[in-house]
């Protein structure tokens, strides 16, 4: 059995290795990606991504019916990986205008859009509002009266959701709790 088959299970679904003994991605060998863009260097695989993403969907749909998984933009996002995530059915926590904007970009369906983050900028809640963004998610007092006086402003009634923090400690690190 090769280091490969005994590693299949931990590697993206295309992975092999080269008629130089290099590991390849998606056909792609790996040592000459890291010369021609340096390291470190992040690769993701589109054909895993997407498997896992169906899975995902399937999983989740079938134990608990009409469900939306929702892809966090804050663990790494940009244009090409918004699409994918787009195209098979995921929604996008986003958590900046920035985030937002890559969505924007790629027209991710906004009623797909979740706005998380705390210290929302008012200009972000704006653009937020003016897309018609799925929900904002309201991390504090202060920010629900801004969201509801920008959405008046709009001439909108927007979505939210209320992240609540009852206060349990939960015996983690003190720079935590």
């Amino acid at each position: 059995m090769s280091v490969l088959d005994r590693m299949s299970a931990l590697l993206p679904d295309t992975a092999g290795v080269s008629q130089k003994g290099h590991l390849t991605l998606g056909g792609c060998d790996v040592v000459e990606l890291a010369a021609e863009f340096g390291t470190p260097l992040y690769v993701f695989d589109e054909a895993t991504l997407r498997r896992t993403c169906a899975e995902y969907r399937k999983e989740f749909g079938q134990s608990y019916g009409d469900v939306l998984v929702i892809y966090a933009a804050k663990a790494f996002i940009n244009r090409a990986l918004a699409m994918v995530i787009k195209e098979e059915g995921l929604g996008l926590d986003v958590v900046s205008g920035g985030e937002l904007s890559i969505a924007r970009s790629v027209d991710f369906p906004a009623e797909r859009v979740y706005f998380h983050g705390n210290n929302k900028l008012r200009e972000e809640i704006e653009l937020a509002i003016s897309c018609r963004i799925g929900r904002i998610v309201v991390d504090n007092l202060c920010e629900l009266p801004l969201v509801d006086e920008v959405a008046k402003e709009a001439g909108i009634t927007q979505d939210i959701l209320i992240r609540l923090s009852p206060g349990i400690d939960a015996y983690t690190h003190r720079h935590v709790t």
